[in-house]
């Protein structure tokens, strides 16, 4: 019983991230819904706004085809926009070999279950879950 309060006390603090900073358009309009999770779940959240944030998806390596309205970055790790907190947690439970982070592409936000990708370091994409 006690290896399993310390296993679940040890994923807990393993799923706590200490730092996100969240790159977004001037004209961002993301909502105060996601803000409020993601403040739940990380102890520092920096949101940095720029005319356009294209340059840095570009330079990072997030896909076009997946690409959203903000970019945020985790312990070196990419989430392109607004990822669900349960998709980043599961992400950090079990990084896939290879992988720079999750998407949740724009034409995903209005769905009621949004499927998430997973990017690879060749900028390749694939299904990662769906929440």
């Amino acid at each position: 019983m006690k290896y399993v309060i310390l296993i679940a006390l040890l994923s807990t603090l393993y799923a706590k991230n200490e730092k996100i900073q969240i790159f977004q358009p001037l004209s961002s309009s993301c909502p105060q819904s996601w803000l409020d999770d993601i403040k739940k779940e990380v102890d520092e959240v920096n949101i940095v706004s720029l005319m356009s944030v294209k340059n840095l998806k570009r330079e990072i390596g997030v896909p076009k085809e997946i690409q959203s309205c903000n970019t945020s970055i985790i312990d070196d790790y990419i989430f392109e926009g607004n990822v669900p907190v349960k998709a980043i947690n599961d992400f950090f439970k079990n990084i896939p070999k290879k992988a720079i982070g999750l998407s949740l592409p724009a034409y995903e936000n209005k769905k009621v279950v949004k499927k998430v990708f997973v990017i690879f370091e060749d900028k390749s994409f694939k299904e990662f879950g769906k929440y």
